[in-house]
């Protein structure tokens, strides 16, 4: 774990649709405090949220006065550099200044960012690779990607980087909400699996899937087939544009799913049986997966904060 300034704690806030769950760290990055609230959503309801977190985390804290560097993920478009959050949808928010807002409300600092690419710096460094490369993906309500090169989270314009769930792989596919066809997030996105899971009328979840596909169940298997093709597809991606070593998998279709994983190295491994510059590529051998029970983006949103704060102390005087 990277290690807060000597000083001081840091506090790392991931607000998800449906809950919230903050982490204070010390200086040596043990857990001092946690807490887990459900999100209110809107823009007055997620401000309220991470308040009321931040409050309770520092209230367990054993010393509440100790300088406090707070960083939060978020789901949505976000400028780093300002705190402003657009179009997160399952939150209720269109734009909100949430830097602003906190800054205001706590009276210290707040950074905010992406929750997945702070969920990226969260998973290098819980792999000791805090400074080398990394592809985190992930597979929640919908599918997004964040690159870590050299220690350094990938941007792009506007923040912009990694949004490959509406990167269409199938022309004839579904109609996806960005009103494309076969996004990588139709295929497995978690929120168009629970529908047509949902419409198949079996009583079939996405964590009996993988099972049911396996044993023949009708429907599973095509659904199944349709899951994992997406997620290699994904991380053939990432390999190909980012030229990662190691690729992350995240996200509650991961950890919801038992046996998902081997599955899609299984269909990596089939198809590079028929490629050769597949096979030089060993994306099966690349895939890792954080513990579910490993809060990576609330951690990654603590190294987020940590970041900004020791890059203002490290600044020039004048």
């Amino acid at each position: 774990m990277t290690k807060p300034p000597a000083s001081g704690l840091s506090l790392g806030i991931d607000i998800g649709a449906s809950k919230t769950h903050g982490i204070l760290l010390d200086a040596d990055g043990s857990r001092l405090a946690e807490t887990v609230r459900p999100t209110l959503t809107g823009p007055e309801g997620v401000v309220n949220t991470a308040v009321a977190v931040v409050i309770e985390c520092l209230g367990q804290a054993t010393a509440p006065d100790a300088a406090v560097s707070i960083g939060i993920g978020i789901p949505g478009q976000v400028d780093p550099a300002t705190g402003l959050v657009r179009t997160a949808v399952n939150l209720g928010i269109s734009e909100l200044d949430l830097g602003q807002r906190l800054t205001a409300a706590l009276g210290v600092p707040v950074t905010i960012d992406n929750d997945v690419k702070a969920a990226a710096l969260g998973a290098a460094n819980h792999l000791g690779v805090a400074d080398g490369d990394l592809a985190y993906l992930n597979f929640g309500t919908g599918v997004a990607a964040a690159a870590v090169v050299h220690g350094r989270l990938v941007r792009g314009h506007g923040n912009l980087a990694g949004e490959i769930g509406h990167i269409p792989v199938d022309p004839q596919g579904e109609r996806c909400q960005c009103g494309q066809r076969g996004c990588l997030e139709v295929l497995a996105g978690g929120g168009r699996i629970a529908a047509r899971l949902a419409a198949l009328g079996t009583g079939l979840t996405l964590g009996t899937l993988v099972q049911a596909a396996a044993a023949g169940e009708p429907g599973a298997e095509a659904e199944a087939d349709r899951l994992c093709t997406g997620i290699a597809l994904a991380v053939q991606l990432v390999v190909l544009t980012q030229g990662s070593e190691l690729v992350v998998l995240g996200g509650g279709v991961i950890h919801t799913a038992p046996g998902l994983v081997p599955r899609v190295q299984e269909v990596l491994i089939a198809r590079a049986e028929e490629s050769e510059f597949l096979a030089s590529l060993r994306l099966a051998e690349r895939i890792t997966v954080i513990p579910a029970d490993y809060p990576v983006a609330a951690i990654g949103a603590a190294l987020v904060g940590l970041r900004r704060t020791r890059a203002k102390q490290l600044a020039p005087i004048g």
